[in-house]
């Protein structure tokens, strides 16, 4: 057994790990041109996920329950078509590098063993295999690609994910201005960056411009695009809204263009600002108003309340979003007063 706690760097490059873990995928499909060790048949009960230090961040894969449900009619009918990947743990143990989601259904479906392909890895070496292997995967969302980019560079370059993102931006700005800016940085350093984001087919000033921000979501909106109820680019465009209009446009936004969403923030938050605003500025004469109220409440209260049941319909009448958010608060505020007006009522 091998395992090392220190997360000194790995000496497998990334096109390695990259091409022994797509050649485990591709023994499902025709004859390879070279070959591959046979896999053999590990005890479900001796797998466990991934066990790494706390101070490695190992990647976490959000589980769609309805793809692990497709997943498993397809292992019921077909078998597990694609060996996981494990590496020697404790006590006779296994613990999982590429796999987890088949592992999961095997276990569901209470199979007694799941074809895999042992290695023998340190902390280092394993952590690398797994972030390489989640970036490969078809399922990763865009979130996770970007932590487990983050994750692999901080493994490499022995820093933070904050300097590490620090770094890029100033790199990134400092490109920008035609200046030169590293950052935290060494020169190789730097290098290393461009060669992992490569690797992937990013550039440095993509990651940062659009995938950097998604890191920044809120947990709501975060969480809706782990589960594909928003896509990246709307999830950044509705992060930039008022926190009081996210769950709104969310639930809006759903399968919707860029195009369309930006319409919709326009017809929903752009408005309610600008009433904000007005608010603001007419003030003075909602003060005129409200005494004006009272001057006639205190002479005809039953016009003002015959005014205010016009009203009421008058707005009933008209093609009013009654989902705008700034509209509920509204009427909340209404339901509230005509309560307090009811207790008045009572206690007289």
């Amino acid at each position: 057994m091998c395992r090392s706690t220190q997360a000194t760097q790995p000496r497998d490059s990334i096109p390695q790990l990259k091409e022994e873990l797509e050649g485990l995928k591709s023994q499902a499909e025709a004859s390879l041109e070279k070959p591959i060790e046979r896999p053999i048949e590990i005890p479900i009960e001796r797998i466990t996920p991934l066990q790494l230090p706390d101070n490695m961040k190992q990647p976490r894969l959000y589980f769609d329950p309805h793809k692990i449900e497709l997943l498993k009619e397809s292992i019921q009918k077909h078998g597990v078509l694609e060996p996981i990947l494990l590496r020697t743990g404790q006590n006779g143990n296994f613990e999982i590098i590429s796999g987890e989601r088949r592992w999961r259904c095997c276990r569901a479906l209470k199979m007694a063993s799941i074809p895999g392909i042992v290695r023998q890895m340190s902390d280092a070496t394993a952590l690398e295999a797994a972030l390489i292997a989640h970036l490969l995967s078809e399922e990763i969302s865009l979130i996770e690609q970007t932590e487990s980019i983050l994750s692999l560079l901080s493994l490499r370059l022995n820093l933070s994910f904050e300097i590490i993102k620090t770094s890029l931006y100033q790199v990134n700005n400092s490109q920008i201005r035609g200046t030169h800016r590293s950052g935290h940085f060494t020169d190789q350093q730097l290098r290393v960056v461009h060669e992992i984001l490569a690797e992937f087919g990013i550039k440095l000033s993509s990651f940062v411009s659009n995938r950097l921000p998604l890191l920044n979501l809120s947990p709501a909106i975060l969480d809706s695009v782990k589960e594909g109820r928003l896509s990246p680019t709307n999830a950044v465009l509705v992060n930039r809204q008022p926190a009081v209009f996210h769950q709104s446009l969310i639930s809006q936004a759903e399968g919707k263009t860029k195009g369309d969403v930006v319409s919709l923030i326009k017809a929903t938050v752009t408005p309610a600002k600008r009433t904000s605003d007005q608010q603001k500025t007419d003030q003075p004469q909602l003060e005129q108003d409200s005494a004006n109220f009272s001057h006639t409440l205190e002479y005809n209260p039953k016009q003002l309340y015959q005014q205010i049941c016009e009203r009421i319909q008058s707005v009933e009448n008209r093609a009013i979003r009654f989902d705008n958010p700034e509209v509920i608060r509204r009427l909340t505020k209404i339901d509230s007063l005509l309560r307090e007006i009811e207790s008045f009522n009572n206690s007289n």
